[in-house]
């Protein structure tokens, strides 16, 4: 496959593995877009950071794209695309759960609520919530305005997780009662540091806790694409669905 400028395009191998998803729609009158190109015009827009209305020409008209990415969207495609491509992400012995701030761009603020979008000392962000596993496989993403604490969405990360028998690794942000009570309840194995200010110290692997830089490495290698690093999208949907996105194309 031919290279654009931005990002490599699927080859014929990825695109034979996932194409079932993508299978082409019947319909009567225009004839239904490529699945496959619409995917790389999509990667495009990931990687660049560029409006829809930039899209370049090869890929087709950039209005009929945007519908298509929205359709996938909403019918949750991108989200089985991650669990194709992670299958075996909740067989893994080690979870690790952090987050991350995106700086929100003026074209993606407006008055709408629940957005995901929250204001802070640096200005308009949102924060990506993650819990993965030693393959930097994520497992669970939410998002959140900017102002929202670490340890408010942990248990939404935790939904339908099995934690019999996991280490799980987190920083300080996450030690508070609530969460190893939780995680302890669950037979989970915890590895989160006590806060400064803690009376009451618990026990702590240091050495284990170093495994813990996979999530800032999958935090720097999702924002390598330039969409991630820097929120455009109005709708949280719509963010959400390129970090998937990003979260599968890392592994690629």
């Amino acid at each position: 496959m031919s290279n654009s400028f931005y990002h490599k395009e699927l080859t014929d191998a990825q695109w034979n593995k996932i194409k079932f998803l993508f299978e082409t729609e019947k319909r009567v009158g225009r004839p239904a877009l490529n699945p496959r190109r619409v995917l790389n015009a999509i990667l495009w827009i990931l990687k660049s950071g560029a409006r829809w209305r930039d899209l370049p020409s090869r890929y087709g008209n950039w209005n009929s794209v945007y519908h298509k990415f929205r359709k996938w969207c909403s019918q949750g495609l991108f989200e089985q695309l991650l669990k194709i491509i992670n299958v075996d992400a909740n067989n893994s012995a080690l979870l690790e759960m952090d987050s991350t701030f995106c700086k929100v761009h003026q074209s993606a603020c407006s008055s709408r609520k629940n957005e995901a979008i929250g204001a802070s000392r640096g200005g308009k962000n949102t924060k990506i919530h993650v819990l993965l596993n030693e393959k930097m496989q994520v497992i669970n993403v939410v998002l959140t305005g900017g102002q929202i604490n670490d340890s408010d969405k942990a248990f939404e990360l935790f939904d339908g997780v099995e934690l019999t028998g996991k280490k799980v690794l987190a920083d300080r942000a996450y030690s508070c009662d609530k969460i190893r009570s939780f995680l302890h309840s669950h037979g989970a194995i915890v590895c989160i540091p006590d806060k400064v200010n803690f009376k009451m110290k618990h026990e702590f692997d240091a050495e284990l806790y170093k495994k813990r830089n996979l999530v800032e490495r999958f935090f720097q290698r999702i924002k390598n694409y330039r969409h991630i690093a820097f929120r455009f999208d109005k709708l949280a949907v719509c963010f959400l669905n390129f970090v998937l996105l990003a979260s599968v194309a890392i592994h690629f």
